[in-house]
């Protein structure tokens, strides 16, 4: 384990922050190149990329808040401190997908299209989350 991976002074970078930033920089990425390869516009994944982010840090910090209301009792302005840790995996997989049907939907996309065109950049992303858990413990 190797959670803070820079400690100078108040400033903490920790590796779980930078894995998964890491991890969204290469999904964006690859997705990008695949859909200049197939002939989708680069400014439509962009644009989703975009909202899936937040999409996928509203709901993961939700769903943690949600199951741990007692943590927040007293102090309800903490549920929204999402950089001192908290984010459920599974809340942000949620509306990350419920954005991405509503992106999908919006801008009347081959929903299979760009299911196949993300799914590289969903496993990239989400390999290089685990290891940022791992080692944050």
């Amino acid at each position: 384990m190797y959670p803070i991976l820079v400690k100078i002074g108040d400033f903490t970078l920790h590796t779980y922050g930078v894995l998964l930033a890491i991890g969204f920089f290469l999904a964006v990425v690859l997705a990008l190149k695949e859909a200049r390869r197939i002939g989708i516009d680069s400014n439509l994944i962009m644009d989703l990329s975009f909202y899936v982010l937040i999409a996928a840090l509203l709901g993961s910090r939700l769903f943690y808040v949600l199951g741990n209301l007692e943590e927040f009792r007293d102090n309800p302005i903490d549920a929204g401190k999402f950089w001192r840790g908290g984010l459920v995996f599974y809340g942000g997989l949620i509306f990350a997908f419920l954005t991405g049907l509503w992106y999908v939907r919006t801008h009347h996309l081959n929903f299979r299209q760009l299911a196949d065109l993300m799914a590289p950049s969903i496993a990239i992303g989400q390999a290089l989350g685990r290891l940022g858990c791992f080692s944050a413990g």
